[in-house]
């Protein structure tokens, strides 16, 4: 829902919050599996921080790309607004 929420945002302050909370997510998703790389013993709850370590990664990247998609498309072809004063 977030991910269509995006493509018709058209407030380019949000899309930039948005591309910076999705770099951090997938920053945050790094540490967690450096961490789970340093420990040497293996715990349940080890295998609850890997699932949500992907999660992260792939909500994150995914939530940036459409995020800088939109903005990209925004930039090359403007705003409607912009457009019916032109006419």
């Amino acid at each position: 829902m977030l991910m269509k929420k995006i493509q018709s945002c058209r407030n380019e302050t949000v899309l930039v919050a948005l591309l910076f909370i999705g770099i951090v997510m997938v920053l945050m998703a790094y540490r967690i599996f450096a961490y789970l790389c340093e420990v040497t013993a293996f715990a349940w709850w080890m295998i609850l921080l890997g699932v949500l370590c992907a999660a992260l990664a792939i909500v994150g990247f995914l939530m940036a790309y459409r995020a800088w998609r939109r903005l990209r498309y925004l930039r090359d072809h403007g705003t409607e607004e912009s457009e019916k004063t032109d006419e």
